[in-house]
């Protein structure tokens, strides 16, 4: 059984507004890392795009950041939603025909817009490579997981994005570089 898993990445260097931001909602969030901070959201749990999507736009709404939202099903699917103060501006699905067992390769990713929200105009075309890469073949990514690592890494956003969920955390399996004394709980 693979990973499953969502969190937000929030172009913040502020911790306490992201805290406040969540106010009435069931939530983890990490200590500022690399000029952005780590959200994990109860409710999101889910992985119902919507609910994803809604919890995306209200922290970018609130916090007039950018928000980089990301769910990783069953570590075979791997898809993003990017906000900018509110609004979706990108989407992305590593494998978009998943539930139909199909073989589609990706669909949607702008890595110039991924580049732009995180200040890596220089990472563009590895980016790019990572959001085309093909899943599930010797060549390609056999693991979300490893693809949501190599486009964090490409953004420099916080390592321990990658592997972060609400259930995860509340087990007590944190990402490596996360202690649970780093983190706030909201409830």
């Amino acid at each position: 059984m693979g990973s499953f898993y969502v969190n937000y990445t929030v172009r913040s260097a502020d911790q306490a507004a992201v805290v406040k931001s969540l106010k009435g909602r069931s939530a983890y969030v990490t200590p500022v890392k690399d000029g952005a901070v780590v959200v994990t959201d109860e409710a999101s749990e889910t992985q119902e795009i919507d609910a994803v999507r809604e919890v995306g736009e209200l922290l970018s709404t609130s916090l007039k950041t950018q928000v980089l939202a990301v769910l990783n099903h069953d570590d075979d699917m791997l898809w993003y939603g990017l906000f900018d103060k509110g609004r979706l501006t990108d989407e992305y699905n590593s494998w978009p025909d998943y539930f139909e067992h199909g073989d589609s390769p990706p669909t949607g990713g702008d890595a110039r817009k991924l580049c732009a929200a995180f200040g890596r105009g220089d990472k563009e075309k590895e980016v790019e490579d990572v959001l085309r890469e093909a899943s599930r073949e010797d060549d390609g990514y056999v693991f979300a997981m490893e693809r949501h690592a190599d486009l964090v890494q490409a953004l420099g956003l916080p390592a321990f994005a990658v592997g972060c969920g609400f259930k995860y955390v509340e087990e007590g399996e944190l990402p490596e570089g996360l202690s649970e004394t780093d983190l706030r709980k909201i409830s």
